[in-house]
């Protein structure tokens, strides 16, 4: 039997796959389901599994901060992604695969045997150059996926004005409606600096398409007519990150 591990923490996401899996795969055997970043690093330190399905946001991080803590990986993946633009980071990675959600149980058998017929790491890096090309050529937008309490939302970066903490959530100010994610703010930190968003102050980020100007008393005026306080220690920042626009 092939041994398998599920790292997923959207319960209906992780319980679907299991069942096609069970359902679709009689050589497979899921040997374990995680939810969280720190009981994989453990788990995947200590067991041997012969594959791995791996979702990139997860509970306390993302998928690469488990594949970095582990001093090798023995393993192969098939990451379970809504995001097109993670074929990127996973080419760093001995990875076999990657599913986009909804995952569909025919996709999920053709990265089955791919694996059982032994996917070599060439043929990733072809696949996933030739993915990200392709998007690139499609000039598809960025996508951020917010997970709430009882949905999962996909915003466009770019339609993102700001995000609030709100102790260990974060609201999302939308061009159209607001979002609470059950993530804090320095989560969403790490991922959209990438991007156009600077931490202008603790409790905010902005994305800086959406600043008006800078004001002399520690706020910024957003196209929106909101005002957002900035930190002493960030003013200069943000100016000179406005001046280089």
């Amino acid at each position: 039997m092939i041994k398998a591990v599920i790292i997923e923490d959207e319960f209906n996401a992780l319980n679907t796959l299991d069942k096609l899996i069970k359902y679709t795969q009689k050589d497979i055997e899921v040997v374990a389901k995680i939810d969280n970043v720190t009981d994989a690093i453990s788990f995947l330190k200590e067991e041997t599994p012969d594959l791995v399905f791996l979702d990139i946001e997860l509970i306390g991080g993302n998928a690469f901060q488990i594949l970095e803590a582990l001093e090798s990986i023995s393993f192969k993946i098939i990451f379970t992604t809504a995001y097109d633009e993670f074929a990127i980071k996973a080419i760093k990675f001995d990875t076999i695969d990657y599913l986009l959600k909804p995952i569909d149980s025919v996709e999920l058998s053709e990265c089955i045997d791919r694996f059982r017929v032994g996917y070599k790491k060439e043929q990733v890096y072809k696949n996933a150059l030739d993915k990200v090309s392709e998007l690139n050529k499609k000039e598809i937008q960025k996508t951020l996926l917010i997970k709430t309490a009882d949905a999962q939302y996909f915003v466009q970066t770019k339609d993102i004005v700001r995000c609030q903490s709100d102790g260990a959530y974060t609201i999302f100010h939308t061009v159209d409606k607001k979002i609470m994610s059950a993530r804090n703010l320095k989560y969403y930190e790490n991922i959209l600096s990438e991007h156009t968003f600077v931490r202008v102050h603790q409790s905010h980020l902005v994305n800086i398409k959406y600043i008006k100007k800078m004001n002399s008393n520690n706020t910024v005026h957003l196209t929106n007519n909101e005002v957002i306080p900035v930190a002493t220690r960030k003013k200069s920042y943000l100016k000179q990150v406005l001046d280089n626009l």
